[in-house]
């Protein structure tokens, strides 16, 4: 279901990593609900799309504030981190991310990752990827002491760009976002967006981004001036 927006050609790619490259958005809804099922509360579809590209802190604040819980915001986040990292022991990447990241890598295309999520959980979370780590210059993670301002703001992204050595204009870099909070951050960024939306995200949430698609194996890097797929079979790491 591409879009048929115009694409421009660019040189470094910024991923998302929740529900972009780690399959892990069933699993912290899964969380979210075994802490409120205590209470009688309900993670509802449209809360969950509100809390997605969101920090952890900013998640928990609107959590506690809308289901009315009693628990103050720093009291959920304590449980909230305890049983996220109770449940994302094996997580698995989506579909096409393993193959892109290793075509990109082989044909030596700078990428990073740009992730709201902690770098203590980022890397729980990676430990089963330690493999395809290399393919990234760096990772930004949503407590970077240098990020002022999370997701729908630009910062992330363009503190990502600004770390590849030498930095790129932000035309020049393509971010994967699966989330509207983080499709906004990277347009404001002022870099295009392929989007891979969750299934609760309304086809309306998703016309400004420059690419939808239902997969990252839907992907055709040759739309955006990167070297297309060809018939050589892949390396891997190690």
């Amino acid at each position: 279901m591409a879009t048929t927006k115009h694409y421009s050609k660019v040189t470094h790619c910024i991923f998302d990593n929740d529900g972009t490259l780690m399959d892990t958005e069933r699993l912290y809804t899964q969380a979210v609900q075994n802490l409120l099922t205590p209470y009688g509360k309900i993670y509802s579809p449209e809360l969950k799309m509100r809390c997605m590209g969101m920090s952890s802190h900013l998640a928990s604040q609107l959590v506690v504030n809308e289901l009315k819980l009693p628990l103050k915001p720093e009291e959920y986040l304590v449980k909230f981190d305890a049983e996220v990292h109770r449940l994302m022991c094996n997580v698995e990447l989506l579909p096409g991310v393993k193959e892109l990241l290793l075509h990109l890598f082989e044909h030596r295309v700078d990428m990073a990752v740009a992730t709201s999520a902690s770098r203590k959980t980022f890397n729980l979370k990676a430990r089963n990827h330690c493999d395809l780590l290399a393919a990234f210059r760096h990772f930004v993670c949503g407590d970077d002491p240098e990020l002022k301002r999370g997701k729908p703001e630009p910062d992330i992204f363009l503190l990502a760009a600004s770390r590849f050595k030498p930095a790129p204009r932000p035309e020049c870099c393509l971010v994967f976002e699966d989330s509207p909070l983080g499709m906004r951050g990277g347009i404001a960024a002022g870099m295009q967006v392929v989007m891979i939306p969750d299934d609760i995200v309304p086809p309306e949430l998703t016309k400004e981004a420059t690419l939808v698609l239902r997969s990252m194996a839907e992907f055709e890097p040759e739309l955006f001036g990167l070297p297309p797929y060809d018939n050589v079979s892949k390396f891997t790491f190690g």
